[in-house]
């Protein structure tokens, strides 16, 4: 399964202020960071729901991918942000 970084944002920000694909001035404003699987039809597009099964409609994609098998799902600036249920089911899989 491909795997897609997704970041849940401020909801100031997820109601258009920021467009698909662009990062957040402040990360700040992160709330979390959850992943989901890429959707069947786009690689590199998260499906629409997170591993933990929120709708991943308002939340904004990063491009990151982990650099070799067994490395984490996340980079290290995120690490203080990982939904918990998103990362079991990330090592889990």
């Amino acid at each position: 399964m491909s795997i897609v970084l997704v970041l849940e944002v401020d909801k100031s920000l997820a109601d258009g202020v920021i467009e698909s694909g662009e990062q957040p001035a402040n990360e700040d404003r992160v709330q979390q960071v959850h992943t989901a699987p890429s959707a069947p039809d786009v690689l590199n597009d998260p499906g629409p729901l997170t591993l933990c099964g929120l709708d991943t409609s308002r939340m904004l994609a990063e491009p990151w991918a982990p650099d070799r098998p067994g490395s984490r799902w996340y980079p290290p600036r995120w690490a203080g942000r990982i939904c918990p249920i998103c990362d079991a089911n990330a090592r889990a899989s």
